[in-house]
């Protein structure tokens, strides 16, 4: 599986997890709630190390100011 692939599906997770959680939320359902907010927290979390893995000439640039 390709990492295009697994942006995409990520992506789709992401919105569905939004998407989830506004109609979760508009139908006062809690579970739905904290499960559409679970999936699009991981599938955030996912992008991001995807989006920091790639770039990793960025890792050593930073200093520590003394």
């Amino acid at each position: 599986m390709g990492i295009v692939t697994v942006k995409v599906v990520m992506w789709c997770l992401l919105v569905a997890g939004i998407v989830g959680f506004g109609v979760a939320l508009s139908e006062l359902h809690v579970e739905w709630s904290v499960a559409s907010l679970i999936v699009a927290s991981v599938s955030s979390l996912v992008l991001l190390r995807i989006r920091s893995d790639s770039h990793p000439e960025v890792e050593g640039d930073r200093t520590v100011a003394c």
